[in-house]
């Protein structure tokens, strides 16, 4: 019998690590993650022919305020309760649910006494009435049950994942039904509200626990605040780095300009996203459980995290190809500069995916610090790019800063790991050269079949913007 060849050996590899317990658990990961971004991309096209631009360039400016309002006091309650060996003792589960718990309260208070300041800024005094009404989002959280975390802990994917495509549906379904019948952005306040308030409800269902209580260990309450505090700053970057565009556009250009912007970055965003619930719900906890019980890395982690990303780059690439046919498909005029907007974003995205994975490897390892640098490289490079870019070369400029921006954030985590024995830099490299060159190539060919807009007419569909 003949010996196997290099390459059914490495296909034999893949097939077990496929069918394995880390192939298994991946699986349920993607599968429902597709799924639901099926579910909110037919959703985001039903509201973008029910609804204006505006509308959705006024509800950008609120979620990227509510969420950095929550990102900005995270002092990483979930992640200790991941870490923690004391993660079965009431009294410290007791201990997280109370201060999530008051900071869920904390906030919606802010948010109440900050909606007449911040619709002054803006010079919009439609925004404070709407403020208000989302203040009521963060003590929602704050209630949500902390048997959320203890899933995340031991890995039940299969629960987490039927807990968030109930979510999906719920949101999307009422946003649907309230948009037909308002015709306004009250419908997007409203379905994220009642939304919200489901997802608390359904976070008691998730298994068969005693409802937790108002505890206050000082023991425990050191303790997470000890790990916290770096987990405070690295989502406070975070903040930083991923809203200094929105908020930046949001003062800087007409909000139906921003409006569909945001519809590009909807669709830009989900394979980033895809790469952070990968990093969040597999990588992390698997690191974390190697690294306290001291047995190393996993020899196999180098390997899958690069089948990982091949899978990944191969999407970036029919992206890169194909999405500004899809974007001139399925949207109406109003809409089409956001073609043009698409695939360069798709470039910075292949970027973050790449920061994702290394930043939850880092976290993993207990080096959420280097979490916080890499957010600031980019937070910098977007704070002194944007103004100088913008109002000389207008948005065009802005979204090339944008990926110089999550290049130099992958490029600081690419080093962290690298002083901690994991160097995937130029394998990284490698990777990009794959991604965007199939895309590009991909790009060029179905362009000269005339399946997708060709180079010179995709630039043409961004004359608004680069012209």
């Amino acid at each position: 019998m003949t010996a196997a060849s290099p390459m059914q050996a490495r296909l034999g590899r893949l097939r077990a690590l496929a069918g394995g317990q880390l192939g298994q658990q991946a699986s349920w990961v993607i599968l429902p993650f597709g799924a639901q971004q099926a579910i909110r991309l037919a959703t985001n096209i039903l509201l973008a022919a029910l609804l204006a631009p505006e509308m959705f360039g006024i509800m950008l400016l609120i979620n990227t305020l509510r969420t950095g309002t929550e990102l900005l006091s995270d002092i990483g309650i979930g992640q200790s309760v991941v870490r923690s060996g004391h993660h079965d003792d009431p009294v410290f589960l007791n201990t997280a649910w109370t201060i999530q718990l008051g900071r869920g309260l904390a906030l919606s208070l802010l948010a109440l006494a900050a909606a007449g300041p911040v619709a002054a800024l803006y010079d919009n005094p439609d925004l404070a009435p709407i403020i208000r009404t989302v203040s009521i989002v963060f003590l929602l959280m704050g209630l949500q049950s902390p048997q959320l975390f203890l899933i995340q802990r031991e890995i039940r994917l299969r629960r987490r994942a039927v807990y968030d495509l109930s979510i999906t549906v719920f949101q999307c379904a009422l946003t649907i039904a309230l948009a037909y019948l308002w015709d306004n952005v009250w419908a997007l306040v409203w379905g994220l509200v009642l939304s919200t308030a489901f997802t608390t409800v359904m976070s008691y269902l998730l298994r068969a626990a005693p409802l937790p209580r108002l505890v206050w260990d000082a023991g425990y309450v050191r303790e997470i605040l000890k790990f916290g505090k770096w987990i405070f700053l690295a989502t406070a970057l975070y903040f930083a780095a991923i809203s200094t565009d929105k908020i930046y556009f949001s003062a800087a250009l007409p909000l139906a300009l921003v409006g569909v912007y945001s519809v590009a970055r909807t669709f830009a965003d989900m394979l980033a996203t895809l790469s952070q619930r990968l990093g969040t719900f597999l990588v992390f906890p698997k690191v974390a459980s190697l690294s306290a019980g001291g047995n190393g890395m996993d020899p196999r982690f180098g390997h899958i995290r690069r089948t990982a990303l091949l899978l990944v780059s191969a999407a970036v690439a029919v992206g890169l190809a194909m999405a500004d046919a899809f974007i001139l498909l399925v949207y109406d005029d109003r809409y089409h500069a956001a073609a043009f907007m698409l695939p360069v974003l798709l470039v910075g995205i292949w970027f973050a995916i790449l920061a994702n994975f290394d930043e939850s490897t880092l976290i993993g390892l207990g080096k959420p610090e280097a979490g916080a640098r890499g957010n600031a490289m980019k937070f910098a490079v977007l704070a002194a790019g944007l103004p100088l870019a913008v109002p000389a070369w207008g948005l065009f400029a802005g979204l090339l800063v944008l990926i110089l921006a999550e290049a130099a954030r992958w490029f600081s985590l690419s080093l962290s790991l690298k002083r901690a024995g994991l160097a995937f830099t130029l394998e990284d490299a490698g990777l990009t050269l794959l991604a965007l060159g199939s895309g590009a190539l991909l790009k060029a060919g179905l362009g000269l079949t005339g399946l997708v807009p060709d180079l010179g007419q995709w630039w043409a569909s961004g004359a608004l913007i680069h012209g």
